[in-house]
């Protein structure tokens, strides 16, 4: 009878024991266990060719037009995608499911360098926004010498492009890019380079700069103020002025200002009261200054015409114009920097150039030698943290200059290792 006990209590504790630890067999039924269906996900990723459009692409992939419509009406308020440009990238995400049956996920399309367009499919509808692209930020200097021109000098990519252009738009009201540069002149760019999944993208916002023309030395930092960003030089005076001395870029005068040039087709003597810049038609125009259009149409000799009235009595003048943008019209107001049209020869012109005249106070001056007041310095609250970032600015100017003399010693050195 004791054995009998022992017995019994060791079958018990060995069927609770397992209870307590579950089950050593899953339980068996019909049906178990389900077996998922779970898609592929797949990534078309392509560039937009010459003349291509998102029918286009759809088709060269083999995807499922009905999407087509959906995509593009949901985006419409966001950005218009029949304004595909060529060399744009694009990302389309598909589910493909075991069955063969492929279902749009998603469609990503590279507005600009720093922007893209995604589309999400939600089941019943589709999504659409503009989302930054997160780059990180890298500072570096650009340093040169001018031989001929600023675009040789910085370089002649796409990203140096963007460089040349931007600087030459800072220091526009302090020096003309086309009849001031002296072979010799020199600059220094502090830059952003931008960077995504470790690779080069190009380059961000120009933190500071200067630059040494004709032995004049000119600097510019940019500097936030009110959520929006300004160049100062490092006084805090602003290097924007309300008109710029001429609304092209990297152009050529073919005509001065003069009260006496013999008129190229008419064979006479007579006043030319602005500055003739020939530069390939279609090159665009921007508005010299803020202000509201006065006219903007077709003006006898001078062809298709814009005329800007700004503050303080100037008034400009954009003749020659091979067309005028849509929506610049009379009583409109626009910004300095803002395209109002593009280089032609309307009117009477022996070639595409644009006719820039400013009048002040009733009275026709030279835009080259116009001097107009400055846009607002750096608030006096604002001094002394502007002054504390001028100084980490020029320090940090200064340490990247000593490691690209590191840089660049270290590499004359291996070249004469290797010679040796």
């Amino acid at each position: 009878m004791f054995l009998f006990g022992i017995v019994f209590i060791l079958v018990a504790s060995i069927l609770f024991t397992n209870n307590l630890s579950g089950r050593e067999t899953p339980p068996s039924f019909p049906g178990h266990p389900v077996v998922l269906e779970v898609p592929q996900v797949k990534e078309i990723v392509g560039f937009v060719r010459y003349g291509e459009s998102l029918f286009d692409i759809f088709k060269r992939h083999g995807l499922d037009l009905n999407y087509l419509d959906r995509i593009v009406s949901s985006s419409r308020r966001v950005y218009n995608l029949f304004r595909m440009l060529p060399g744009r990238s694009y990302i389309i995400s598909t589910f493909v499911y075991p069955d063969g049956n492929r279902e749009l996920s998603s469609f990503k399309y590279a507005i600009d360098d720093t922007r893209f367009l995604q589309v999400v499919n939600l089941g019943d509808t589709f999504k659409a926004r503009k989302v930054e692209v997160e780059y990180e930020r890298r500072p570096a200097l650009i340093m040169g010498q001018i031989e001929d021109n600023l675009i040789n000098a910085v370089g002649d990519t796409r990203e140096h492009l963007k460089v040349a252009y931007e600087l030459a738009e800072i220091f526009e009201s302090e020096i003309d890019f086309v009849t001031e540069l002296r072979k010799g002149d020199s600059f220094t760019v502090l830059v952003e380079e931008l960077w995504h999944d470790n690779a080069f993208k190009g380059y961000g916002e120009i933190l500071a700069a200067e630059f040494v023309n004709n032995g004049r030395r000119f600097e510019a930092y940019r500097y936030e103020l009110d959520g929006r960003a300004y160049y100062f030089d490092s006084k805090g005076r602003s290097l924007k002025k309300a008109l710029m001395r001429a609304p092209l870029r990297f152009r050529y005068i073919s005509s001065r200002f003069s009260y006496r040039r013999k008129h190229p087709i008419l064979k006479i003597f007579r006043p030319h009261l602005g500055v003739d810049y020939a530069a390939p038609t279609g090159t665009p125009v921007s508005a010299a200054g803020n202000g509201t259009v006065k006219y903007a149409g077709w003006k006898g000799h001078y062809g298709k015409c814009v005329i800007i009235r700004h503050p303080n009595g100037y008034v400009t003048y954009y003749g020659h114009l091979s067309r005028i943008r849509r929506g610049i019209r009379r009583g409109v107001k626009v910004v300095q920097g803002q395209i109002i049209g593009y280089v032609g020869m309307t009117g009477r012109a022996t070639g595409p150039h644009l006719d820039y005249r400013v009048k002040k106070n009733g009275r026709f001056i030279n835009p080259l030698r116009m001097r107009v007041p400055r846009d607002r310095p750096v608030p006096k609250k604002y001094m002394a943290d502007f002054k504390r970032y001028i100084k980490k600015t020029n320090n940090l100017i200064a340490s990247l200059k000593r490691q690209k003399g590191s840089l660049y010693a270290a590499k004359s050195s291996s070249k004469d290792i290797k010679a040796d």
